[in-house]
């Protein structure tokens, strides 16, 4: 019964590898984003295809830098599911204090974010609606590209655009206007997208459901080489089961080998609670 419940003690730690790719997120978080073209607006959207990719890219790792005039880090190349989901969840138009779009920073920023022990597999998807103030995107994605690392594009929003809406201090939706107030209009830029993903050696997708980011990943992601990389440290228990196993196993030798007698005399001994066996008549 010892042996059977498994004793452990003792332990060795090893290190794990997972095969999969390094996946690095840029995300627009402009406030371009907040058009509603698409439902409930395309920040959200952009979110929510994010955590498909989740779903599907379970042994990849994943990154996250988010971009607007200025571009960050939010979460380095990670097999952590929740904590990029997290991630995921608290982006926003206000993260990034410098507005504008930045696309040609952001790629920058995510090219040197793989850093040193990204060997295998790199590729970097871009969610964003293409709008861009700042040139150089499309030589952004060609050094990416240089590097080894293909480079995807994901569009948000239509090509015919909505005005852009905010909330004031109070709750109240404000229209979003330019020097001359005038009320702003945002377009979904595919041009751009699709430019900066043929100089990246990837393709451009229009998101439009959750099959836009299954068809991504299964014709692009999922075809490019795997590679193993470092999942973490695991413990590794001595089993020691074989030590009551083997005086189970001495005991049962020597119940065999005790003659006749002797066996009966133990078992008197045990029922009858005597010091001295009785005798036994054969």
């Amino acid at each position: 019964l010892l042996a059977l419940a498994r004793p452990r003690w003792g332990y060795r730690e090893e290190e794990t590898t997972s095969s999969g790719l390094d996946i690095m997120v840029v995300f627009d978080v402009s406030r371009s984003m907040l058009a509603t073209d698409a439902a409930p607006n395309r920040l959200e959207k952009a979110k929510r295809a994010l955590y498909d990719l989740i779903g599907l890219a379970r042994a990849d790792r994943m990154g996250l830098v988010a971009f607007a005039g200025d571009s960050f880090l939010q979460a380095p190349l990670t097999l952590d599911d929740e904590a990029f989901r997290q991630t995921v969840q608290g982006l926003d138009t206000d993260i990034i204090p410098v507005q504008g779009s930045d696309l040609a920073g952001a790629l920058r920023e995510a090219v040197a974010a793989f850093g040193k022990d990204s060997t295998g597999a790199r590729a970097i998807l871009v969610l964003t609606d293409g709008e861009d103030h700042e040139p150089g995107a499309v030589d952004a994605a060609k050094a990416a590209s240089r590097e080894g690392i293909r480079v995807f594009t994901l569009g948000v929003g239509t090509a015919a655009g909505a005005v852009l809406r905010m909330t004031d201090p109070y709750g109240n939706p404000v229209f979003v206007k330019d020097a001359d107030g005038n009320a702003v209009k945002s377009q979904l830029n595919e041009k751009l997208l699709r430019e900066v993903a043929d100089a990246g050696g990837g393709f451009y997708l229009p998101l439009q459901n959750r099959l836009s980011v299954q068809n991504l990943y299964e014709r692009g992601l999922a075809n490019l080489p795997r590679s193993a990389v470092k999942a973490g440290r695991t413990r590794q228990w001595f089993e020691r089961f074989q030590w009551p196993l083997g005086m189970g196993i001495v005991l049962l030798i020597l119940e065999v080998l005790m003659p006749e007698h002797r066996r009966a005399a133990v078992v008197g001994m045990g029922t009858t609670g005597l010091n001295v066996a009785e005798p036994v008549r054969d």
